[in-house]
This record gives structure tokens, C-alpha cells and sequence, in this order.
């Protein structure tokens, strides 16, 4: 499965349809992503800008993976 990352970009491009008061689903269309993408992006950071998304989301980022074992 292949997927893309949001951008800093499309983040910013929520924020400002959100304060316009688009539906989830014109942003959606208007972003080129599914309707579940935007409302799952609302829910996680509903109370943050989107550079503190953006932020949040490297923070996440570092933290997933496999990490490195020390031998003895």
C-alpha cells in the first residue's frame, strides 16, 4: 500500500478552508485526498496550528521504526 505524508503545505491549506467554513469533503476535493485524510488530520490536532501539526507529526515521525540494539 502507498500512500503520501501530509504536507506543511496542505496543512495550512485546511487551517484556512476550516476558517472559511468549507465541508470536510470540498477540502478534500479541493486538496486531491479522501474525506477520511481530512477529518482524521481535524481530529488529531483540533487544537493546533498547522506549523504545531507539523511539528507533532516529526516529532511522531522520530519516534516510529525499529531502533538501533546496542551488542554486548
Amino acid at each position: 500500500m502507498s500512500y503520501t505524508h501530509l504536507t506543511i503545505s496542505e496543512r495550512v491549506k485546511i487551517e484556512t478552508y476550516l476558517e472559511l467554513d468549507y465541508p470536510i469533503r470540498k477540502i478534500a476535493k479541493l486538496l486531491n485526498r479522501q474525506p477520511f485524510t481530512i477529518s482524521r488530520e481535524i481530529k488529531r490536532h483540533a487544537s493546533s496550528t498547522a506549523d504545531e501539526a507539523q511539528v507533532c507529526y516529526h516529532q511522531n515521525k522520530s519516534n516510529c521504526g525499529a531502533k538501533y540494539v546496542r551488542q554486548k
